[in-house]
């Protein structure tokens, strides 16, 4: 039997996922929203554009 003639997915993988759910895509959906929350935790770019703009604002020139 060559690769090509492999299922993707073998017999006992779908009897699995009947009994047991889709672990591997459960899995793979909280770790990209762990991710999201994360990538969200440490955006500072919000605050360093709001600090920059009132270091603008009070910023007077001399003259």
């Amino acid at each position: 039997m060559s690769t090509a003639e492999i299922p993707e997915h073998p017999p006992i993988y779908d009897r699995m996922v009947k009994e047991r759910g889709d672990v591997p895509a459960e899995t793979r959906k909280a770790a990209e929203q762990a991710q999201a929350q994360a990538r969200q935790a440490l955006d500072w770019s919000t605050v360093r554009r709001s600090h920059q703009e009132r270091q603008a604002r009070s910023y007077s020139a001399p003259g």
